[in-house]
């Protein structure tokens, strides 16, 4: 659940970071990368080390949940049975 969350404002994050670096005409809004160079490759940086994190975090969730549904199902799962 973590994982979804983590991802899913990253995802925000990320879509304001579009409206930052292309700005909106019909709201009057200007770029603000033309202005804040620096500040588009911080929030570069952090989106990216977000979306790292997401990933480890799913790809932890998914060896955990493997082990704990191993640890506790029957000796014969997916065994092929005898004809």
């Amino acid at each position: 659940m973590v994982a979804y969350v983590s991802y899913a404002t990253n995802l925000a994050a990320a879509q304001a970071s579009i409206l930052a670096i292309t700005g909106s005409s019909q709201l009057q809004w200007m770029k603000l990368c033309n202005i804040y160079t620096r500040f588009c490759f911080q929030i570069g940086g952090g989106l990216l080390c977000g979306f790292l994190a997401s990933l480890l975090m799913a790809v932890i969730s998914s060896i955990s949940a493997f082990n704990l549904f191993r640890f506790y199902s029957t000796k014969e799962f997916l065994v092929l049975k005898p004809i």
